[in-house]
């Protein structure tokens, strides 16, 4: 009796029911990743359509993208282009078929001529949802299908096992197979030199001397890999490798990758945040409406909770943020992603592009102002105001953000005062 006993202890703490949880458990409560009702932008789409409020009659290809970008409000003007084997549709991929990414603020849309269309579309609390076109010659199942699939890379160890998006650097051979990733997190982002940037992707644009591994195919002699980073530099257009027309716009613009790069990863780390709070919340068992920190179980969730406010402030305020040579910028994508900015009364705002030596003048993330953002639980959107406020008022700069000059923080400071309703009390 005593030995049936212990062996069904053993069981039950090994079980999963016997485990501790972990914020990035997302199919469990209280994330309810599959369980809950979603409400980003392709599922209210999807529901549109199936209730004949939308009516899709457009062509596969280019002519349904095109009506898909002007439905999920994407500008082809966001257009980025990659040619490495880093989709689900490695086979359509080429060098000569590159796949094109439109992206706001909640959704990334992904085609290639010949292929279907690929969605991320990010739920205000669940994180991105991953959406794939039904086959090319069946007529009958309905047009998109959220996927598990995705979640193999968009929720494996590259994104800590959370749903996640994802932008790689790679060393591409001719068939636009990966060599090997840049291993920084094997994502992209503003911390990353510019050097390292690109690799596996399509570059258009002005960036003088300085050189990324865009635009050219990667190379192994003896077992070393090189690439050229100078025989495709500062291209204008890019119609010597593909057909431009195939696509809703032509390039595949150096300011709107650095602005891809941004976002990608500010995305990540908020999603990241939600679910470390989430987490904190529920094993300390207080409503998720609660703003006291101090309520927080001593601990793990307390740790967990701080880790994912201060990954989401480094970030935001642009910390380790790698020097960029001065760049171009294309009208088309200027135009594309200022169209929502949002300026306080002297004309200033956090979409305002610099593109020299950094990406922004005013180095506090646009995406403050997205309804990932938004949607935080509100203890840790106000943790996160209430340290914004504390780094850029400090009268002694913060630690790790000796970068921030005053002028700087103190348009930071009055630009989110001008265009945020949610600042805590005396944030002036």
């Amino acid at each position: 009796m005593q030995k049936t006993s212990l062996i069904l202890l053993l069981a039950l703490c090994a079980s999963p029911a016997g485990m501790a949880q972990f914020y990035n458990d997302y199919e469990l409560e209280p994330h309810g990743y599959f369980s809950k009702d979603a409400k980003d932008p392709t599922t209210l789409l999807m529901k549109r359509i199936q209730r004949g409020e939308v009516l899709i009659t457009e062509a596969n290809g280019k002519p349904l993208v095109e009506r898909f970008l002007k439905e999920l409000k994407l500008d082809k003007d966001t257009q980025v282009l990659v040619f490495s084997k880093t989709s689900l549709q490695r086979r359509a991929v080429s060098y000569n078929n590159p796949r094109a990414i439109y992206f706001n603020e909640s959704v990334y849309l992904g085609w290639m001529p010949n292929g279907r269309i690929e969605i991320a579309s990010f739920d205000p609390e669940l994180g991105p949802l991953f959406y794939f076109q039904r086959q090319l010659d069946d007529k009958t199942s309905p047009l998109f299908a959220r996927t598990r699939s995705c979640l193999g890379c968009h929720a494996g160890d590259a994104t800590n096992f959370l749903p996640g998006s994802l932008g790689q650097s790679v060393y591409p051979d001719r068939s636009g197979r990966p060599l090997r990733t840049i291993d920084d997190y094997r994502r992209s982002g503003h911390h990353i030199p510019f050097h390292q940037r690109y690799g596996g992707w399509f570059v258009s644009g002005n960036h003088g001397a300085m050189r990324h591994m865009g635009n050219a195919i990667a190379t192994r002699e003896n077992g070393k890999l090189s690439i050229d980073r100078e025989q495709f530099a500062n291209l204008e257009k890019l119609d010597r490798f593909f057909r431009p027309d195939a696509y809703p716009s032509p390039g595949s613009d150096i300011a709107a990758l650095l602005v891809f790069d941004h976002q990608i990863t500010m995305h990540y780390r908020l999603v990241e945040a939600a679910y470390r709070g989430r987490q904190s919340l529920f094993d300390s068992k207080l409503d998720p409406g609660e703003t006291d920190v101090s309520k927080l179980a001593k601990g793990r969730s307390m740790e967990e909770f701080m880790e994912g406010r201060d990954k989401v402030i480094d970030y935001m305020l642009f910390r380790e943020e790698s020097t960029i040579p001065k760049v171009s910028c294309d009208p088309g994508f200027r135009r594309a992603f200022t169209a929502n900015r949002l300026p306080d009364p002297k004309k200033r705002s956090l979409k305002d592009l610099r593109l020299d030596g950094r990406i922004f003048e005013n180095r506090c993330s646009y995406m403050i102002y997205s309804p990932t953002f938004e949607h935080l639980p509100p203890l840790l959107k106000g943790a996160i105001y209430r340290r914004i406020h504390e780094i850029l008022t400090a009268k002694k700069p913060v630690e790790g953000f000796e970068y921030l000059e005053q002028d700087e923080k103190q348009r930071i400071l009055e630009i989110l005062h001008a265009t945020k309703d949610d600042l805590p009390a005396g944030w002036l």
